[in-house]
């Protein structure tokens, strides 16, 4: 015989792993786009609640899959860290999600994170492009003290350095030209947990 107690807290507890998840990424993803980073005192009480919610949900199992989903959630965008695309807390970032999504959610949130960071990475390099273009035009009608147009000591500047992003190197935390990818991790484990049917902790 079911348990309908036992359905019925199981609900509860998915419900607001789910209703936790949402909340800390939207916040890591304000705090990414406002400081270019994602603080630890987010992630680890995020990492802790995760760990408590899947023993509540499942037990033993729902402790496991959280731990398993953390361990994806890592690999997937640790390579990505080494070759110098992305930031240390948004590797942390996705691993700590992964804990609420299970190892599979966290799968499909690295690979949903994958297509979103390049649309929204060809999205912000378009738009330096346009803003350095801009500066740029400024500048050909100022002259500098010594005579000349202050645009021509930047001449070099075009294509994708108006962007001001260098392929392969990791963009300096806390300047304006760094890359957030906070966006784009919220927007792969929002597909993800949609993807899974909002099953979480590998339920």
């Amino acid at each position: 015989m079911v348990d309908t107690n036992s359905i019925q807290g199981y609900d509860s507890f998915a419900s607001l792993a789910g209703v936790y998840l949402l909340t800390m990424l939207a916040i890591a993803t304000v705090t990414d786009l406002v400081s270019h980073r994602i603080p630890n005192a987010l992630l680890v009480p995020s990492l802790a609640i995760a760990a408590v919610l899947g023993a509540l949900t499942q037990g033993i199992f729902g402790l496991l899959a959280a731990g398993a989903g953390l361990c994806v959630g890592l690999a997937m965008l640790l390579p990505l860290y080494v070759a110098g695309g992305t930031a240390a807390g948004d590797v942390k970032l996705l691993a700590v999600a992964g804990a609420y999504l299970g190892p599979t959610g966290a799968f499909f949130a690295g690979m949903f994170t994958f297509v979103a960071g390049a649309v929204f990475g060809l999205a912000w390099i378009a738009w330096r492009m346009v803003a350095g273009r801009k500066t740029r035009d400024a500048a050909n009608v100022t002259p500098n003290a010594g005579g000349t147009d202050a645009a021509a000591s930047g001449s070099n500047g075009r294509g994708i350095a108006d962007a001001g992003f260098e392929p392969g190197v990791r963009q300096k935390t806390g300047t304006t030209n760094a890359f957030a990818y906070a966006p784009a991790i919220f927007a792969g484990c929002l597909a993800a947990a949609w993807y899974q049917g909002w099953n979480f902790f590998g339920a």
